[in-house]
């Protein structure tokens, strides 16, 4: 459990209704009041100032999950100003997210990136990293509602990694929607569906309804971007149903916009009119003025299709009056820092704030410039480095790789020099007229010496092994393209690496034909499935007799891309390995069992000569799965 959930409380009821109330966020939020409510009355009759805290803390986030703003909004600053004496640093991390949160929800984004800021330095102080993702989700979020998709990036791939880093697949579906959302933003279509399918697979597999209603809704709204506005209207619609269920009032009036402007594309306009008007509804009710905005510019563009302009033009000009007010909000926090003074003419008073505005953005924009220069030189530095560092890697690795099959030839080598020496003496002294040798002797050198030069070739072969695989990553990234059948590559590498007792589980999907080097890719395959044979023989050299060594092989495709999973149950790879499995000559296996370049090769291929991904997931113990995406 995260300390996070009940900061430095002792065990005992409050703590445990606490905790109960954690693991209620955020589908059940009736139970999230219930149990922040017990636990404040128990806090109470014990004197407990944390507890006490603690609780109004859960009951803010409970109004919050209700899409209750303003009372979440005063339950959390109580709370907040009662935790502030107390020091209880990983309470206050809660109450700042959580207050961070409301803010983002009332278009109060300078609240919210200010209280996130603050949080995200707490957490990191405390070495909290599972609450240093959430909040770089919670930012990248916040980025996105103010249009500023290049800071949603960076927050969300920041948070992903540090979910994959933690194992948390519903972490990582609500990053991929950072992401996802940000990179629609730029219009870049192909991949935000990648990321937003994925988002939906994971948040489906971790059983996180608001995760998976948040994935249908964006899976939406690219649809009607790219103009397919009735399967824009169909996920929009299962994306409600979902936020119904979970009764999220919020987010109820999100898609009920995103339905009504579908609707409107397609020509209903008196049904989009009628949804809009209950989503502007629900929007005022829960004090959400980002979403009351944009239900009145989504009925001023139903209307105007509908030919209704005088309502038209009235919801334009609510939506534009209450932009304007956001846009005001937005930066109030910085007009505060300002002093006027209050005798000065008010002309002239709006003229110096102006100036002093017009001078702070200059010396913050000389500031960011002097800073955008530093980074750029310490960014050439450390590619320099790297590729120095990475040069370094891999001549030590081919080194150390060379030398050791080296070494035994050399070894080998002498040994047969020394034999045939003995040999030959004797022949000479046969002729000199001596005693006749010992044949059992002179059979055992020559035994000896063809044993030797077995290992001579052996070993000279795995160093032409090594020097293959090395010049793999040279000429197997490129080669001619050609539409390719992925099934049938794959099923090519199954036959040649996977032995008899392993079971195959396929759940493969419907693809098309990719461009790919076929070759390439089933090199590709069949490194893995080697990789996976290997992992599962470990795991039967160790297991009961009741395991069954199993390869699971997965393949589906999304709207500009196709990806394949290749599964096993074997020992799996520690997690500090997991980042390393991709450089070259890095390996587990005992030495003369692998060159550490099958995997390396398998990623070269994929991501530099197919613009694809490659990537490894696994739980030490119970196996690994190895994920490919490529462009279709």
């Amino acid at each position: 459990m995260d300390d996070i959930a009940v900061g430095s409380l002792p065990p005992g009821p409050v703590a445990d209704r606490l905790i109960q109330a954690w693991d209620a966020i955020p589908d059940r939020p009736e139970d999230v009041l219930a149990l922040a409510v017990e636990a404040e009355a128990l806090a109470a009759g014990q004197d407990d100032a944390l507890g006490m805290a603690m609780a109004k803390t859960y009951q803010g986030f409970a109004h919050y999950l209700h899409s209750e703003h303003e009372a979440a909004l005063e339950v959390l600053t109580r709370a907040l100003a009662e935790l502030e004496p107390l020091g209880d640093l990983p309470a206050r991390s809660f109450a700042l997210g959580a207050l961070s949160s409301v803010h983002v929800s009332l278009g109060h984004y300078d609240e919210a990136l200010e209280l996130a800021l603050e949080n995200l330095q707490v957490v990191r102080a405390l070495g909290i990293v599972e609450s240093e993702a959430w909040m770089r989700a919670t930012m990248g979020n916040t980025y996105l509602e103010l249009q500023e998709p290049q800071n949603a990036i960076e927050h969300g791939e920041a948070a992903l990694r540090l979910f994959a880093d933690l194992d948390d697949a519903g972490g990582q579906a609500r990053a991929h929607t950072v992401l996802g959302g940000a990179l629609r933003g730029l219009g870049r279509y192909d991949e935000a569906l990648a990321h937003h399918a994925s988002a939906l697979r994971l948040a489906r597999e971790h059983g996180t309804r608001l995760t998976e209603a948040r994935a249908l809704d964006d899976l939406g709204r690219v649809a009607c971007d790219r103009g397919d506005a009735a399967e824009g209207l169909r996920l929009h619609r299962e994306a409600l149903a979902i936020r119904r269920e979970v009764r999220n009032r919020q987010s109820q009036a999100t898609s009920l916009i995103q339905i009504g402007k579908a609707l409107t594309v397609l020509g209903e306009t008196e049904e989009a009119r009628e949804v809009l008007r209950e989503a502007l509804d629900i929007a005022e009710q829960t004090g959400t003025e980002p979403r009351v905005a944009e239900a009145h510019c989504a009925l001023s563009e139903a209307h105007a299709a509908a030919g209704a302009f005088e309502p038209a033009l009235q919801h334009f000009r609510q939506y534009h009056d209450l932009r304007e007010a956001l846009l005001s909000a937005q930066t109030r926090s910085r007009l505060q820092t300002l002093e006027v003074r209050a005798e000065a003419e008010r002309a002239s008073q709006e003229a110096a704030m102006a100036r002093m505005r017009t001078e702070e953005l200059g010396a913050m924009n000389e500031e960011l410039s002097q800073a955008l220069r530093e980074l750029q030189s310490t960014q050439r530095q450390l590619v320099q480095s790297e590729k120095l560092a990475s040069l370094g890697r891999l001549s030590a690795g081919l080194a150390h790789e060379i030398q050791n099959p080296l070494n035994f030839v050399g070894n080998f080598a002498d040994l047969n020099v020394d034999l045939a020496r003995d040999l030959l003496a004797g022949v000479r002294a046969l002729r000199a007229g001596a005693d006749p040798p010992d044949l059992d002797a002179i059979e055992a050198d020559l035994e000896s010496i063809v044993e030797n030069a077995r290992r001579v070739r052996d070993h000279a072969r795995r160093a032409g092994g090594i020097v293959r695989s090395l010049m793999g990553h040279v000429r197997d990234v490129g080669g001619e393209r050609r539409p390719a059948d992925l099934h049938e590559l794959l099923e090519r590498a199954v036959s040649t690496q996977i032995p008899s007792g392993v079971r195959i589980v396929r759940t493969y999907g419907e693809l098309p034909l990719v461009d790919v080097v076929p070759a390439s890719m089933q090199q590709v395959f069949g490194n893995l499935l080697e990789n996976a044979v290997y992992a599962l023989k470990r795991r039967t050299e160790a297991a009961d007799e009741d395991y069954q060594p199993t390869v699971t092989l997965a393949t589906e495709a999304y709207d500009g891309g196709v990806q394949l999973r290749v599964a096993d149950n074997g020992v799996g790879i520690e997690r500090a390995h997991c980042a390393r499995v991709f450089e070259p000559f890095f390996t587990t296996k005992p030495t003369g069992e692998g060159t550490g370049l099958g995997l390396s090769l398998a990623y070269d291929i994929v991501t530099e000569g197919h613009g694809g991904t490659l990537a490894v997931a696994s739980r030490e113990g119970e196996g690994a799965t190895f994920t490919i995406t490529l462009p279709a």
